[in-house]
This record gives C-alpha cells, structure tokens and sequence, in this order.
C-alpha cells in the first residue's frame, strides 16, 4: 500500500516490484488517467532506462497503456452529462417510490409483468444508473398511472432535496425518451466490459 498517491511513490513501488519479482523487461504498464499515473510511468521508464536500455521493450513508446475501462468510463460519464436532468427526474421518482413497497400497485393495474426489483443508482457509478434506467423503463406505464392517481407523488416534487433545492421531476416523456436511448447506449459497452 502507497503512502501516498504521489506519481514519484506510485513509481517507486512499481519499481521495487519489478525488482522483487525479478522482472527484466516491461513492454507496458496499464493505468487509468491519473496525471499521478503518468509521473509514475515516466518515472519507471527512467529507471529501466538507467537499468539497461535493452529491458525497455521498444524503446517504452508503448510502456504507459490507459486502462480501457477507464476510459469506457470517461465516455460514457461524458454522455451522461447530457441526460442529467432526466436521470436526476427518474432518479427522484424511484427515491418516492422506493420509500413506500404500496407505492407500486399500479403494477398490478397496468398487467406488467416483471421480476425486477427496483433499485436507486449511484450517481458516480454509470453502470448503476445503466441498471436502475433498465429496470424503471419497464414499469413506465406503471408511473403513468401513479402520477395520475397518487396525490402525494406530485407533491414530494415541491420539497427540497438535502442540498435545499427542490426536487425535480416527476420525468415526462421527454425524460423516458432520453432513459430509453441512454440503456440502449450503454448496452453496447456492458457488453465489451
């Protein structure tokens, strides 16, 4: 464990590794973006080349590999930043409905028939909101119904979040529209994860 995330310390790690480990020659190092990442690889690449140039394969033009999953991340995050105002509307209606199981006998009056348990996201976590998004758009119908039929649905959009801001919400069509192209998005990189 590093004691601290310094790029100099990460290298200095990686470095004792190699030594440790009795490896000779590094063709690459994959790390996410982190500009301390980069002070570590360039670090390392200092060191091999002070150990002996030929146990830098290629010369270490390849030597530093951003993490692909990382950077699937990266773009996926970017086109989140788009729909924010709609997942955040999806979002707050899962938070009412979770609060209350009864919440959802409109299930029952729309005949969906579904499995799915739904769950709330982690905003910094897309593959969280992916699957809150897949599993809501079943049951659209479903908040259709409750908003027509529920009161108090609403009103929990007049209160203030924990921030003291108010809540938006409830999603409109506009929002299942951009719920519905997002999964469809998304489900190309949970498949090439």
């Amino acid at each position: 464990m590093a004691p601290d995330h310094k790029g100099e310390t990460i290298g200095k790690i990686i470095e004792s590794c190699l030594l440790d480990w009795d490896i000779e020659k590094v063709f690459t190092i994959t790390v996410d973006n982190a500009s301390a990442n980069k002070v570590a690889i360039d670090y390392v690449k200092r060191k091999l080349k002070n150990w002996n140039e030929s146990k830098l394969m290629l010369g270490g033009n390849f030597l530093h590999v951003r993490c692909c999953a990382h950077i699937i991340n990266l773009i996926v995050s970017e086109g989140l930043k788009d729909m924010n105002d709609s997942i955040v509307r999806i979002r707050n209606m899962v938070q009412y409905v979770r609060t209350s199981p009864s919440r959802l006998y409109c299930v029952d009056h729309e005949r969906i028939e579904s499995q799915s348990i739904m769950v709330l996201d982690v905003p910094t976590r897309w593959n969280s909101t992916y699957l809150m998004l897949s599993t809501v758009l079943k049951f659209e119908k479903a908040f259709d119904r409750l908003l027509e039929e529920d009161g108090r649905y609403g009103l929990y959009f007049t209160e203030c979040d924990d921030g003291g801001r108010k809540k938006i919400g409830p999603p409109n069509e506009y929002d299942w529209s951009h719920a519905k192209m997002f999964v469809k998005f998304c489900m190309f990189f949970m498949t090439s994860l």
